[in-house]
């Protein structure tokens, strides 16, 4: 499912994201994505690393120190070193410290001092991340196709060539260091090269890795499928109906102010979300006790009343073909509450037919979708056509 997304409608600049029942963000790691985020990033990463190594940064570190000499005085901090050891006070006529009526002069005063600083917090930062780019490489070596290996694996000797830079090579990186601070640093906000690596960590970091390696990674999102289900058909059938994202990166959880996900010049596109009054209400509303019903996706049509109300279920009846009667049932109470005469629920039945049971101006769509339905058809087109057809026998 998470592939088909890509493939069809994301594009390879991140991994799938869904939201968990919780409220978190869980990303599905793909293979492809990841690999096309190396393959694209790395002669970048690779030129700026050789730059900073040829030419790194500096910064200078002020301190204090005892010296004989008095340039960079510090009447501060001499004051408070000749209170504490009176005998680097010299009796001398004409002292600059007058003590008792008698002159001294220090032989020693507190000077300010610039030390110049090669090992900087942001080439940890970087080191960091070429060690993290190594094992993710290695990670992904044992789970793309043969054909792209050699490459990825490529990809991991370059990391490790460029960690070991003469900048890069000594500095020792603590084990679940993060590769970035909060905010960028001076030399990150002046130094191009230093700014915009920072700027494909943190990209690296929010859209392609992940804390785990792919195999629990798998694991970990097993439980969740259903929400990645419930984001796979919002995706299909926004899609199929020819709707426009309303946020660029495509985030179905981005919505407008008026609360729609996708739209065109016929439908609008709620995902996940209770509908706003002016456009769909229940009767509860106007209760004690409002009602907080939220399909997975509703359509809601230019016409007064035109509404189609859909609900993902990651499931299926005894009859494969069928939605289960409970899913039938909680659809049924969605009509009544909303007082709309159409709904559907989508499930991943094995093959790509829709049965419509319709009564007394009541219509209930059982529409199979899931992600081998893509190879089976044809292709993304004869998927969309499919499920365009099918929402057109319980909607006008």
């Amino acid at each position: 499912m998470a592939e088909v997304c890509a493939n069809s409608y994301l594009g390879y600049r991140r991994q799938f994201t869904y939201m968990a029942a919780n409220g978190t963000t869980r990303k599905v790691r793909l293979p492809q994505i990841h690999y096309s985020w190396l393959r694209d990033r790395l002669p970048e990463i690779e030129r700026l690393a050789r730059s900073i190594d040829k030419r790194p940064a500096t910064s200078y570190v002020r301190s204090s120190q005892v010296s004989l000499r008095s340039k960079g005085l510090s009447v501060a901090q001499t004051s408070r070193l000749l209170r504490e050891k009176h005998h680097l006070l010299e009796r001398t006529e004409g002292g600059p410290i007058q003590v008792a009526g008698a002159s001294y002069w220090p032989s020693r005063v507190v000077v300010y001092t610039r030390e110049r600083q090669s090992q900087l917090e942001e080439h940890t930062q970087i080191a960091a991340f070429l060690q993290v780019l190594t094992s993710q490489c290695q990670d992904l070596a044992m789970v793309v196709a043969p054909a792209v290996r050699g490459d990825v694996q490529g990809f991991g000797e370059l990391v490790k060539e460029l960690r070991s830079l003469p900048v890069f090579r000594n500095i020792l990186v603590r084990p679940g260091a993060k590769p970035t601070s909060v905010l960028p640093s001076t030399i990150q906000r002046t130094d191009r090269r230093y700014g915009r690596m920072r700027d494909l960590q943190a990209e690296y970091g929010a859209d392609i890795a992940d804390s785990t390696d792919y195999a629990r990674s798998i694991r970990a999102n097993v439980r969740d499928v259903w929400e990645i289900y419930q984001t796979f058909v919002a995706h299909v059938v926004g899609n199929a109906l020819g709707l426009d994202y309303f946020s660029q990166d495509k985030d179905l959880r981005k919505r407008s102010p008026q609360g729609w996900s996708m739209k065109s010049e016929r439908w609008r596109l709620f995902f996940d979300t209770k509908p706003p009054r002016g456009v769909m209400g229940s009767w509860r509303d106007a209760t004690s006790r409002s009602a907080d019903e939220r399909p997975d996706v509703v359509l809601v049509g230019p016409n007064p009343g035109q509404v189609l109300l859909l609900d993902a279920k990651f499931k299926i009846d005894g009859v494969a073909s069928h939605a289960t009667q409970a899913d039938l049932f909680e659809m049924q109470g969605y009509l009544n509450s909303f007082a709309a005469k159409c709904g559907g629920i989508i499930f991943p039945g094995p093959a790509a037919a829709a049965n419509v049971i319709a009564a007394g101006g009541n219509a209930l769509l059982e529409l199979p979708i899931r992600a081998s339905h893509f190879q089976q058809a044809g292709g993304t087109e004869a998927v969309h056509g499919y499920v365009r057809d099918a929402l057109g026998l319980v909607s006008t």
